[in-house]
This record gives structure tokens, sequence and C-alpha cells, in this order.
């Protein structure tokens, strides 16, 4: 009985862990996605030699990466939650 309730333990502490390491990669991944697509935008909207989709192209990207590893991380702490009761 004892070591079935170790495993949970283990199984709970690993999906908050990564959710916590999803989260930390998420919130990268946005900070550094946001102020760059809003440099480019303000290149392009100055009138400089830059494509228009070029903060599309890429901003998008690393920030629709960093939104999902946050949203991965939401469900894994959801589950390692509903586990803990």
């Amino acid at each position: 009985m004892d070591s079935s309730i170790d495993i949970r333990r283990n199984h709970i502490d690993a999906l908050r862990g990564e959710a916590h390491f999803l989260a930390a990669a998420g919130y990268v991944l946005m900070g550094v996605s946001l102020p760059l697509t809003m440099f480019f935008v303000a290149m392009a909207l100055s009138g400089h030699d830059g494509s228009p989709f070029l903060p599309i192209a890429a901003g998008a990207p690393p920030m629709m990466i960093g939104y999902m590893a946050c949203h991965f991380a939401t469900l894994r702490l959801a589950k390692a939650s509903v586990l803990d009761r």
C-alpha cells in the first residue's frame, strides 16, 4: 500500500515539475517574441525597407509556441491537482 502512495506522489511531483518547466519556457518565449514583434511592427509602420509580413513571420511562431507551452502547463497543473485529492 505504501509503494502505491509513493508512486502516486512521485507522479504528482513529476507533473508539477513538468508544468513549472513548461511555464518558464513559455514565459521566456513570449517575453522575447513580444518585444521583437513590436519592434518589427514599428519598423514596418515607419516606412523602412522591410516587409510588412516580417512581424507576423518572425513574431508569431515563438509567441504561439510560448502560449501553447503555458497552456499545457496549466493542463498538467490541473491534472496534478485532481490526482492530489
